[in-house]
């Protein structure tokens, strides 16, 4: 049905749109598609004349013009926000800012231009490992005889037809990273596994799948975090240094690095096969006080965190970290440096800095945080203890958008559509996102229009701060729940779509397979279950 004018149009939310002109150059056909249902309107559109048009334009561009300024003031404005920014960075943005470790020339040269003794004095050997300048070779006594004297080489090379036709090439990339998500794909809903996380029954905190599907990280009660091998939760590797529970975990966008924090009031970050951290993010400022060895304490600039680290994060593509601490928001740059020193073993050669520290004003903590780290984004999406949501845009280094009242509870969990590396969507797709707050359901919210789109309700949710998260594909929402289940939800519906029952306790966190059709639930008891489709 033809309908003239936007205002005509019954679509709540709209998800794609084209335009086309026929042979009357004062009329436009708009054909608009539902974000959610499966509906189409078709608007007619009237074109004004030449006539008076300039003055239009200029009218409106002065109106858009105010509705920015009015949103760059962080008073909750007009001013149009999305996730993919198409503006550049800014000259004096603090997402420029990098951390580059000083190399031992340059530090050898600052300290002969100071005076200082770079040579050690005659006959005084310093703390080295004991190493054999060259390799004794051996007399060949303990080797077996030599019996051929030529044998011809029949193992194909590199770039070798033969290799290049037994082996399939990659392109540098890891398994699976070529597959597609199935689109089409139904949800989760049939027991795959069963597994329990440790010995004694132990709280998850929170669960965490690499980019690739390959390693799944679990944060524990018992200062503790866990790995397993995807897609069969198999070989368990625990990670200990935490002197608190661990609150989260988070991969890094390659899943080299796992990010976790702790009730102790530290961040660590660590790589798969290493029981020791890489990293650890203690203090407010800065870790340069370690390359001293004069034992002179750390500047009162540079204390320690005054509360424990709730929420951590890579952000911008593993280019920053995104610290929660108190009603304060900390964004540190960083270098890693796996190498270690033989004697002084317990220094670490990586290097944190503090580029920036945005606070939630008229609140007391930050209760959920929320960044896209698959692809660049300016936004980071917080909740406090106010139950409001602020947005903040990290090129401009400001709050630009204030939401009060999310929910009737501070909210504990937010869920941006982030989809994955295997899926695609449409760029207002990555605007949606998800909030949930005790006794008060979840709600899909628009970041452009700064409202909330649709409720889901029908789970229980009373006392525990139980996780979401967001299929790949957009179309399925998954939550954990104090009923011993997990419920999975349609994006198009208010009511569950499916219950997930066989749980023996409460269902603490969720998270979608990012390549597979595939829901990995944890429990307070210790317990991880996974899910497939059903075929």
């Amino acid at each position: 049905m033809v309908k003239d004018g936007p205002s005509q149009c019954n679509i709540p939310l709209a998800g794609s749109f084209a335009f086309a002109q026929g042979a009357d150059k004062q009329q436009v056909w708009c054909v608009v598609g539902s974000l959610f249902q499966k509906s189409v309107d078709v608007l007619r559109l009237t074109v004004p004349s030449h006539e008076g048009l300039g003055q239009r334009l200029e009218s409106l561009s002065l109106s858009s013009q105010s509705a920015l300024d009015d949103g760059a003031n962080g008073e909750g404005g007009s001013a149009e926000i999305s996730v993919l920014s198409s503006t550049p960075l800014s000259e004096s943005s603090p997402l420029r800012s990098e951390l580059v470790p000083r190399s031992k020339e340059t530090s050898s040269r600052k300290q002969k231009q100071r005076g200082h003794l770079t040579t050690k004095p005659k006959g005084q050997v310093g703390d080295q490992p004991l190493t054999f300048k060259s390799k004794v070779k051996s007399s060949g006594y303990t080797q077996a005889p030599r019996m051929k004297m030529f044998a011809p080489s029949t193992r194909p090379t590199k770039g070798s037809p033969t290799s290049r036709a037994g082996t399939k090439s990659t392109g540098g990339e890891r398994p699976g990273a070529r597959r597609e998500f199935p689109m089409d794909s139904g949800p989760p809903i049939s027991l795959q596994k069963k597994l329990e996380a440790a010995e004694r029954p132990t709280p998850i905190n929170s669960i965490a799948l690499s980019d690739d599907g390959s390693l799944l990280a679990c944060g524990l009660a018992n200062k503790s975090a866990l790995v397993l091998k995807m897609p069969g939760l198999t070989k368990p590797h625990s990670i200990t240094g935490h002197n608190a529970a661990v609150t989260s975990v988070n991969w890094s966008k390659e899943g080299r690095w796992l990010l976790t924090a702790s009730d102790d009031k530290t961040a660590s970050v660590w790589t798969t096969g290493q029981s020791e951290p890489i990293l650890t993010i203690s203090s407010t400022n800065h870790n340069f006080a370690g390359d001293k060895d004069d034992g002179k304490p750390s500047s009162k600039e540079n204390r320690a965190f005054p509360h424990p680290v709730r929420h951590a994060q890579f952000y911008y593509m593993d280019k920053f970290v995104l610290l929660s601490c108190g009603s304060a928001i900390s964004m540190f740059k960083f270098h890693l440096d796996q190498t270690k020193d033989d004697i002084k073993r317990y220094q670490t050669k990586s290097r944190y800095k503090l580029v920036k520290t945005l606070t939630m004003e008229k609140t007391q903590q930050i209760t959920a945080l929320s960044a896209v780290n698959g692809f660049y984004s300016y936004i980071v999406l917080c909740a406090g203890s106010n139950r409001s949501m602020e947005v903040f845009d990290m090129n401009v280094a400001r709050s630009v958008r204030t939401i009060p009242d999310v929910h009737s509870r501070p909210v504990h969990a937010i869920c941006q559509n982030k989809g994955s590396p295997s899926v695609s969507h449409p760029s207002s797709a990555y605007d949606l996102f998800l909030t949930a707050a005790l006794t008060d359901g979840i709600k899909l919210w628009d970041l452009r229009t700064n409202r909330c789109v649709r409720r889901y309700e029908g789970h229980l949710n009373r006392a525990y701060p139980c996780g979401l998260t967001m299929s790949p594909c957009a179309r399925f929402i998954a939550t954990g729940a104090e009923d011993k289940s997990a419920y999975i939800y349609d994006v198009r519906e208010s009511g569950p779509l499916h219950k997930l029952t066989g749980h023996t306790d409460v269902v603490s966190d969720v998270a979608f397979h990012p390549l597979t059709p595939q829901l990995v639930t944890s429990s307070v008891d210790g317990k991880l279950h996974s899910y497939v489709e059903t075929r």
